[in-house]
């Protein structure tokens, strides 16, 4: 039941999706046979349960990876309900439903970004400079081609409409493949590039030039970056910098949104250039507040006085 759920569900999953999926299935249902012999009609909730616990005691470090598992096997034994196989769903774990506890990041200072991105080589500058000051998924950043530059009166500005995805192909080996489609419409979009940033734009197009559809950031020897090398580089250039462990390149978007904000910016404006549908996430997650912040708009309202 579980392979026809997902042979009917990959048809409209992007191929990076499709990988992801796969990999969720044959690490944590399909190599349980005391789940898979069972038919699908002597599924009980004990043999559920039974199986949710093996595969967190199994896997503790991958909390959300296993409800990923939960809800994909929910969703397939669903079919059988609905095709009037079984009358009911066992498929039934309330802990499993629980949504996980966001970690909250921290604001990150700018001058910590400054540090890092000083310490990067040169040819990893610029999509350093766009993930942690433009708030650009790595994805996006690795996948930006120079026919994505643009120049706008107001200077330069980057258009983004694709991502580069690390996928296993068929000889189960770790490639790259360039997708031409957002995974939301909000993804399609065109980031401006901040101004202090335009000789970083420059100085990377001088020593790395390209057209047309040729990546802008590659290896030395040309070829796409994988994320997994990107942040390799990026960890190591966080050492030497002495700054705080926690920045990842995504922490940028938590950095540009709250300035952002700070700026007047709308949630809906603000999701607008960070590519963001949900608004929620944006509040919820992203946005912090200065610790200066709140001393120094009750400063302006006592002025405005």
């Amino acid at each position: 039941m579980v392979e026809h759920w997902f042979a009917q569900t990959k048809v409209d999953l992007r191929d990076s999706s499709v990988a992801t999926y796969t990999d969720i299935l044959n690490h944590r249902i399909f190599n349980h046979p005391e789940l898979t012999s069972v038919p699908v009609d002597k599924l009980t909730p004990l043999t559920v349960a039974r199986w949710w616990k093996k595969i967190n005691d199994e896997n503790p470090a991958t909390v959300d990876r296993n409800k990923r598992a939960y809800s994909k096997l929910r969703a397939a034994i669903g079919l059988a309900v609905e095709y009037g196989i079984i009358p009911y769903n066992p498929v039934e774990i309330r802990a499993a439903r629980k949504r996980p506890v966001r970690k909250r990041k921290t604001l990150p200072e700018t001058e910590d970004l400054k540090e890092i991105l000083e310490h990067m080589p040169e040819r990893y500058k610029l999509a350093t400079a766009l993930c942690l000051f433009h708030g650009l998924r790595i994805g996006e950043t690795l996948g930006l081609q120079h026919r994505h530059v643009e120049t706008t009166p107001a200077g330069y500005a980057l258009r983004i409409e694709g991502t580069l995805q690390r996928l296993v192909n068929d000889q189960q080996r770790t490639c790259t493949r360039w997708q031409p489609k957002p995974k939301t419409d909000a993804g399609f979009r065109q980031v401006p590039v901040l101004a202090e940033f335009n000789s970083v734009i420059e100085n990377h197009l001088n020593q790395f030039p390209g057209t047309g559809e040729e990546f802008l950031t590659t290896t030395a020897t040309g070829k796409p970056v994988m994320d997994t090398s990107f942040r390799s580089v990026f960890n190591n250039a966080k050492k030497r910098a002495g700054a705080p462990a926690e920045i990842t390149p995504h922490y940028g978007r938590n950095w540009l949104i709250t300035r952002l904000a700070e700026a007047g910016a709308t949630p809906k404006e603000i999701g607008r250039i960070l590519g963001q549908e949900d608004v929620s996430t944006i509040l919820d997650v992203y946005m912090r507040v200065r610790e200066h912040r709140p001393s120094e708009l009750m400063s302006r309202v006592n002025l405005a006085g």
